[in-house]
């Protein structure tokens, strides 16, 4: 990690700064420990990269997750063949990817990075996102659970190699953020919301790091019909079996946690209407209305049909 890196940090348990204990002496910090001014807590460097994950006081489905992830990839055999041609593509790769990838550029178009602002990209993965964040100007943080060489956090440094910037790649766990208050101008985040068993304490921790008046991103979400049972929707996914982490909230839900996390100006939309023409809103509003009635009809006809008509007028 780069030694200058530190003074932005502060201890995940109990806020208080944080300072080099050892390390191997030069700019970037390679191998060493970080330790806490105020509870004296110790956090190993390795390989490069901080681990902030407080291991004593971390839940035992976090810790089933942290495996998790690597069990999966290891379930559909990407560890055979591991490269480096798609961790510096993403997220521009096709497939699965495809919306992803759109739904970043129509997140950095909204962003209007000067190249001034400091982020903070939790559940960065392999830090595919700060990557161009990075290639801005900007000053970013990447985060995330899973250290993985090859398919998680630890790839950061083949994408950062590949790319020619820097970005600070952390173990940290997003509802014990390593950071003091008000540090960062945007907190970002993608496909990553929902691996949460609850979204209020993670919300209220992007929020508690933000400056005043900062930003909040959150990219590439799924999330089910009002009616929907999500127990049946998460259930049968593979993930759930290996440890993982899967919810599928619905979209009042999403709003009324970041309300309730202090947030006051919050904008949704879908990947299908956020360029829509007035025309193409309406067009998308007739197609999806006889789908949405059918689902609402046997559970509250008068006031869902309601709603749903004055969608269209």
């Amino acid at each position: 990690m780069k030694r200058s890196n530190v003074a932005f940090l502060a201890c995940p348990l109990c806020h208080g700064a944080l300072e080099v204990a050892a390390d191997n002496g030069d700019e970037y910090i390679t191998q060493g420990a970080l330790r806490c001014t105020h509870c004296a807590t110790i956090y190993p460097i390795e390989k490069r990269m901080a681990n902030l994950i407080p291991l004593q006081s971390t839940e035992v489905h976090k810790l089933r997750e942290m495996q998790g992830w690597v069990n999966l990839w290891e379930k559909k055999g990407m560890y055979a063949n591991p490269t480096t041609f798609h961790s510096v593509s993403l997220p521009f790769i096709g497939g699965m990817w495809t919306e992803v990838g759109a739904m970043f550029v129509m997140a950095l178009e909204t962003l209007h990075l000067t190249g001034q602002e400091r982020i903070l990209d939790i559940g960065a993965g392999q830090g595919w996102a700060s990557r161009y964040f990075a290639a801005k100007g900007c000053h970013v943080f990447a985060t995330d659970i899973v250290e993985d060489e090859s398919y998680a956090l630890g790839r950061a440094w083949a994408i950062m190699d590949h790319a020619g910037v820097y970005f600070e790649p952390m173990l940290a766990d997003g509802e014990r953020l390593p950071f003091p208050d008000g540090q960062f101008d945007i907190v970002f985040t993608s496909a990553a919301l929902h691996h949460f068993v609850e979204q209020g304490p993670f919300l209220s921790q992007a929020y508690r790091v933000l400056k005043p008046g900062g930003r909040m991103m959150v990219s590439n979400e799924p999330a089910i019909p009002i009616f929907a049972d999500e127990a049946a929707v998460t259930d049968p996914m593979e993930e759930l079996e290996v440890g993982i982490v899967e919810r599928r909230p619905k979209v009042y839900e999403y709003v009324r946690s970041i309300h309730k996390a202090g947030f006051v100006e919050v904008t949704m939309d879908t990947f299908a209407t956020s360029r829509a023409t007035p025309e193409q809103l309406r067009a998308w509003h007739l197609a999806t209305r006889p789908e949405l009635t059918l689902v609402a009809r046997p559970r509250l006809r008068p006031l869902i049909w309601m709603i749903c008509t004055r969608l269209v007028l």
